[in-house]
Parts: structure tokens; sequence; C-alpha cells
């Protein structure tokens, strides 16, 4: 993993616990960006002394959702798995999905979940699922994406703790290009065509999807225990359709929610292989999230 700060101004201010409350948390450093094995991440540190906030935002392959982890020293996540947050004050509240509480390594509370505060507006006709996928990867649409976070400052978690949380962390036009250039030379090292992927008539897409939820197993100890899980997958996948190889990318959860998904998925799909610009089929991938909590079906 490598680790570089974002060299960013910022302005950072101090504020009464009172006021602090009310305007949420100031940053404590700046941006960092981790290039890890088979993700990119934005993180960022809040507050000081006993009110500590850690924010960080996650990407595993192209796109417009950030697996998004807050967590507190001070404030205990709640186990309810239902919050809003927004970003800015100005945005209209969103139901958060794919929750867990969890637990930092440093013993902070926190909760993990999917957002996405870029809403583009796709082009005149696109609207089949193939066309949207290629278009979520295209320049034009990390362009969008940049002007929108140009636009932002904050992020607000509402019942996801005791009390509303704030962090205030400035523009992220200029982080969230450094997190998409991350996650360019990420897909590098998937052995796949990186260029042809750029001009794709079709990617790699699984046949059967509707099917997969009720072959996936929760594992037998994880239910005993009451313990959710969940496990990002990324697919290889051939020419031919075929599934190469399963990679676990960054496990958050016990080792046997991997074991179990990357067994069960491989298992049940079935996929049509992607197509390069000349309508030739080419090696490619497929990413998926896997969330295990007891009051659902594990899968997306």
């Amino acid at each position: 993993m490598v680790t570089r700060l974002l060299a960013l101004a910022v302005a950072l201010s101090v504020a009464s616990p009172a006021r602090a409350e009310e305007e949420g948390l100031a940053p404590n450093g700046p941006w960092t960006l981790d290039y890890d094995t088979d993700s990119c991440a934005l993180r960022r540190l809040f507050g000081t002394g006993d009110d500590r906030a850690i924010l960080e935002f996650r990407r595993f392959g192209p796109g417009l959702n950030l697996q998004t982890i807050v967590g507190s020293s001070r404030l205990k996540a709640r186990n309810t798995g239902q919050f809003r947050y927004r970003f800015d004050e100005a945005e209209d509240w969103q139901v958060a999905v794919n929750t867990i509480a969890m637990k930092l390594n440093n013993g902070d509370s926190a909760v993990l979940f999917s957002s996405s505060f870029a809403e583009v507006p796709l082009p005149a006709g696109i609207d089949e699922a193939p066309e949207v996928e290629i278009y979520t990867s295209s320049n034009e649409l990390k362009a969008a994406e940049r002007e929108q976070a140009a636009a932002i400052d904050s992020i607000t978690l509402l019942g996801a703790f005791g009390r509303d949380l704030t962090l205030r962390f400035g523009k992220l036009d200029k982080p969230m290009q450094a997190l998409q250039g991350c996650v360019d030379e990420l897909m590098s090292h998937w052995d796949i065509d990186v260029e042809a992927h750029k001009t794709l008539t079709r990617p790699a897409r699984p046949i059967n999807l509707a099917e997969v939820p009720r072959m996936m197993d929760y594992p037998p100890r994880m239910i005993r225990e009451s313990m959710p899980g969940l496990v990002n997958v990324r697919l290889a996948i051939d020419e031919t359709g075929g599934i190469t190889s399963c990679h676990i990318q960054m496990p958050l959860s016990d080792p046997a929610f991997a074991e179990s998904s990357c067994a069960d998925i491989q298992h049940a799909l079935d996929f049509d292989p992607a197509l390069d610009k000349d309508g030739k089929p080419i090696a490619s991938y497929w990413i998926t999230r896997v969330v295990f909590t007891l009051n659902q079906t594990p899968f997306p």
C-alpha cells in the first residue's frame, strides 16, 4: 500500500465545543490517498482532543459509488442500520444503503455505507444497462463528478450516531481528481487491456443475476453469532464469458464471508463477455458487493 499526502490548501479553524456541535468538525490535517492493492481510498482526520473523527471515501473500480466510512472517538454508532446523510446543507437528505456499524482498529465507533454525491443526467440515447455502465467509466462523467465535487464542502450524518455529525472538508474537486487517477492506475494491474476498455461496446455482464440471491449462503457460524458482513468482489471474466478468478477487495469481515461469497458467486453466475469497439470479445472484469445482514438476503 502506498499513501500520499495531497498538497491542497486547507483553512483550519478551532471552535468552542458548543459551536463545534452546531458547525461540525474542521479538518485536522490534509487528505491522504491510499493506493491499496485492489482499491483506492481518500482519508482525512477531523477534530481534536476527545472529539475526533475520520472520513474515508474508497473506490474499487470505475463509477460513481463511494464506499464511505465515518468514525468518531466520542460518539457511538447505532446498530439500527437506518440513517440519512447529505453532502452540503443545500442538498436533499439521502437514505444510506449497505450500512454496517463497525469498530475501527483504534477502537473508535464507525458506520460504513455506500454514498454518491454526483447526479449526472445521462446523455440522450443512453438508457440500457450496458450503455450506462460504459458511460460511468467515461472521461465526460469524471469531469462532471469533479465539477459537482467543487460545489460541496461537508457531509452530515443524521441518525447514524447518538447525535448528528457534520464533517467540513472543504472543496472536494482536487481530492476527487486524485482518486479518479488512482482508479485509472489500479485497472492497469488487472490483466486487461485498459485502452480497449475506454471504448467498449459492451461490458462483461451477468446473464442470470436475478437468480444469485437465492444461491448465496449465510455462513452458519456468522448466523449463530448474529454477525453482519460486507464483501467487495471483483471477478475476472475471459473472452468466452468464463470466470477465471475471484478477488476479495479489501476484506472487512470474518474470512468466512469472503470464502462463501467467492464460492457461491462463481458457482451461480454466467456471463456474456465484454466486447471491444469492433464487437470482438475481450478479457474484462465485473465488480459487486455482497452485504450479509440477518434481515435481508445477502446480495446487493
